[in-house]
């Protein structure tokens, strides 16, 4: 039995609840990165990292602003999934590197309350309203290509190894990265990683565009966001500031916007 698609009540008003720690995490990361030793739960460095992170928390806060004033829940239910794997590998890197946390930290403290309950808040939301979504297209629903959702699922999954491994093993990923890390940071990074590489493999399972558009969105920003640190931060960079995951990401900005603005011609022109 379905709920006619809506969005429950307590979906959205714990997501107004989330919304204020990742717009505060963004002011403090993104604007004044070199004080996070004071304002964040650890000392991020160098400011690209802060700034990497403060980013992906804005496109965090864009997906659950739209929860909040959603109509339908399939258009935003992809999201909870990576959302809880993130959650996840926040609390585990900090059970790993419990040590390195100065626990008489206010923020620290607050860090530490919110991926404790995130964890298992995140997936009952999930698993609370997702018998509201019959999976079935609406009868003017536009059907993504199955070329873009297979393309999307191996990204998808390569992405995901890649953050899975850098929390297992952080020196690979130190290795691997373009600018400096330090085993936390790594395993930070990692995290974020593996919420885009599940993000990617949802989606390759979701054959409504109207799926697909608020992901499309808080991905897009999280990165124009990441392109611009990095131009304000090149000297951040060990190779230069035109290495393979800036190219990498200014490819995926790109690959989205042709998608979008493809996707929203053809769905216009059904109407």
């Amino acid at each position: 039995m379905t709920l006619n698609d809506r969005i429950l009540p307590v979906t959205r008003w714990v997501s107004a609840v989330i919304v204020p720690f990742l717009v505060l995490a963004f002011l403090i990361l993104y604007i004044t990165p070199e004080d996070s030793g004071k304002r964040f739960a650890w000392e991020l460095r160098p400011n690209m990292q802060a700034m990497f992170i403060a980013a992906g928390y804005i496109g965090g806060a864009y997906f659950f602003v739209r929860v909040i004033f959603g109509k339908r829940w399939h258009r935003v239910a992809l999201g909870f999934l990576p959302v809880t794997i993130f959650t996840v590998s926040m609390l585990g890197l900090t059970v790993i590197h419990w040590d390195a946390f100065d626990k008489g930290h206010f923020p620290f403290q607050l860090w530490l309350i919110l991926y404790i309950v995130t964890p298992l808040l995140v997936p009952w939301l999930w698993l609370n309203n997702h018998s509201a979504d019959s999976g079935e297209p609406d009868s003017d629903e536009l059907l993504m290509p199955m070329s873009v959702r297979w393309l999307m699922g191996g990204l998808g999954v390569m992405v995901m190894i890649t953050g899975v491994v850098g929390f297992i093993f952080p020196d690979v990923l130190i290795d691997l990265w373009v600018w400096a890390l330090r085993p936390l940071s790594a395993r930070a990074l990692a995290g974020w990683l593996a919420l885009l590489g599940s993000a990617g493999i949802v989606s390759a399972r979701e054959s409504r565009w109207s799926g697909w558009r608020v992901g499309l969105e808080s991905i897009f920003i999280w990165h124009m966001l990441i392109l611009i640190a990095a131009a304000l931060n090149p000297d951040d960079f060990t190779d230069g500031l035109l290495n393979w995951y800036i190219v990498s990401v200014a490819l995926l900005e790109v690959g989205m916007i042709a998608l979008y603005i493809w996707m929203e011609m053809r769905r216009r022109a059904l109407i």
